[in-house]
């Protein structure tokens, strides 16, 4: 009886050293990992002293500039300007003389029905990308035959006269040459497209045309 109570107090203070035993480590293994995943968990610190390195931006892209000069004016073409409009403007004869020059511009009524015009063409000159010149169309000083109603029948005309100088006094400013012409027959009507390739308007630096009334 006593043996067996001997053995059974060794066994018993066995198995309390071996859960012991057990626990110690556990808590060694806390104590050992806490730190490392605390360890990983905290920002990185340079302690070398040295200054950070910059890191290198990239320049945001410059706008690429882009030529948006004045439009011209919405007109119809020569081809087209009997359907659209009913009359048809082309240019007549011209002449030259010391700088000065004029051209006569004529408008003929290519309709069915009567065609009115009074005053002067509104115009428009263009360079030869068709873009508009800083050019004053003025009242005409050597036709100044007063403004009056016209009534057209089907292919009856009118004729304007077109005058101007092609005086240049600023060599470095370079001169205007109109190739084309925005045409109107009066302020607030149809525009149609004249091509000048045969009379171009060499303006020089006058920026100035002057037109007289339908006559």
């Amino acid at each position: 009886m006593i043996n067996r109570r001997v053995r059974l107090l060794g066994w018993r203070r066995r198995t309390y050293g071996m859960i012991a035993d057990v626990v110690l480590r556990r808590r060694l293994l806390v104590l050992l990992v806490v730190p490392l995943v605390a360890s990983c968990t905290k920002p990185w610190r340079d302690n070398s002293g040295l200054p950070p390195t910059a890191t290198p931006s990239v320049p945001a892209a410059a706008p690429t500039p882009t030529s948006a000069g004045p439009t011209a004016p919405a007109a119809v073409e020569a081809a087209s300007a009997c359907a659209l409009i009913g009359a048809q403007i082309t240019v007549g004869d011209g002449g030259a003389a010391s700088g000065y020059r004029e051209l006569a511009l004529k408008i003929r009524n290519c309709g069915n029905k009567p065609y009115e015009v009074k005053g002067r063409p509104d115009i428009v000159v263009l360079d030869e990308d068709g873009h508009p010149l800083k050019v004053a169309v003025v009242a005409s000083v050597h036709y100044t035959e007063p403004a009056r109603r016209l009534v057209l029948k089907p292919g009856e005309g009118a004729t304007t006269m077109l005058s101007w100088r092609n005086t240049v006094t600023d060599v470095d400013g370079g001169s205007d040459t109109g190739t084309s012409l925005a045409v109107a027959v009066a302020p607030g009507k149809p525009r149609q497209i004249v091509t000048m390739q045969e009379h171009p308007l060499d303006l020089g630096n006058t920026r100035r045309l002057e037109a007289s009334a339908w006559f």
